[in-house]
């Protein structure tokens, strides 16, 4: 039975990856061993890094684009052997020969040669924002290698549905002294050809993804301007994950087959999240049989990052169901 939980916020708090130790019979094996790792997927080189201690959970960031520390998540490390994907086109992974090669099927055959490297036969999978769309994917094309699905701040589709949404939803901002320059940099993305524009473009935008900018603006600025995007992937035909994408053919839209996941599978929500919201995340709710719905209150698009100890918890909850 679905059951919707609503999370107070709490205080931002982080962690230190454990010291390195002796190697015991209990030590993972090496490919899930903390830090940097490599593997080739469909002959290009992939980065991805783990973290932390407890059962794998394969995180996948949004963007596309997004390089994997936007996604850190060091309350998550406590309770789970976080495997952080740098998905193909980002951060230090390769890229691909061109525009037209990132799609969404590329992306979900990355999901499962990672899988096979790590040699799990089946393992939690955590999408955020277009990383959502990637795990709905995945879990519609491989649901059978999947134990649980986490789905986080995404939406089965990018049609007109979302982006009415998106544009009611960004009036919330409306009345903040950096909205116009926010919104003018979301239709400024398309213009960017380097991964410096691309940057430089979403700290101008970034302040839309949280729910309390300007009350939390000392604390968050930091983690802001440490976060950076590469632009091969948002020229690609899987670029539907921002307001500046509308209109990019072809549309994200699973809608239809969300029935189809079978695996328990936990949505998470911030309130204000003006981009992927509460009614996109209450449509993956409605259609995915197993589901069960977790709001964090004062949260945008990032609540790992603003109320970090409810997000983990929430995981924590789901992985014990």
């Amino acid at each position: 039975m679905k059951a919707a939980r609503l999370f107070a916020v709490l205080a931002l708090s982080g962690s230190t990856l454990a010291c390195a130790r002796t190697p015991t019979p209990r030590d993972p094996p090496p490919a899930l061993s903390p830090g940097e790792h490599r593997f080739t997927s469909h002959g290009v080189e992939l980065v991805f890094h783990v973290a932390g201690t407890g059962p794998v959970l394969v995180a996948h960031p949004g963007g596309p684009g997004a390089e994997w520390t936007i996604l850190r998540m060091p309350e998550v490390e406590k309770s789970f052997t976080v495997v952080y994907m740098e998905p193909v086109g980002s951060g230090a992974s390769g890229q691909l020969a061109g525009a037209a090669d990132y799609t969404m099927a590329r992306y979900v055959e990355d999901v499962e040669a990672l899988r096979a490297h790590l040699g799990l036969a089946r393992f939690t999978l955590l999408g955020h924002s277009h990383g959502g769309f990637v795990a709905q994917a995945y879990a519609i094309a491989h649901g059978d290698r999947l134990s649980r699905l986490i789905l986080y701040d995404t939406s089965p589709t990018t049609g007109p549905d979302w982006q009415r949404d998106i544009e009611r939803n960004l009036t919330w901002f409306e009345r903040e002294p950096w909205f116009a320059d926010a919104k003018a940099a979301l239709a400024a993305e398309v213009t960017a050809t380097t991964d410096e524009q691309m940057t430089a473009i979403f700290h101008r935008e970034a302040p839309l993804y949280f729910a309390d900018y300007s009350g939390r603006k000392a604390e968050l600025d930091p983690l802001i301007r440490a976060m950076r995007l590469s632009v091969a992937p948002t020229k690609g035909a899987a670029d539907p994950d921002a307001p500046a994408g509308v209109g990019v053919a072809p549309v994200f839209d699973v809608r239809a087959q969300l029935p189809s996941i079978r695996v328990p599978t936990l949505i998470v929500v911030g309130r204000k999240d003006f981009v992927c919201s509460l009614e996109m995340a209450r449509i993956l709710d409605a259609r995915i049989p197993d589901s069960s719905l977790v709001v964090l209150e004062r949260s945008g698009h990032m609540g790992h990052m603003e109320e970090p100890a409810a997000f983990a918890r929430a995981l924590v909850e789901f992985a014990g169901r």
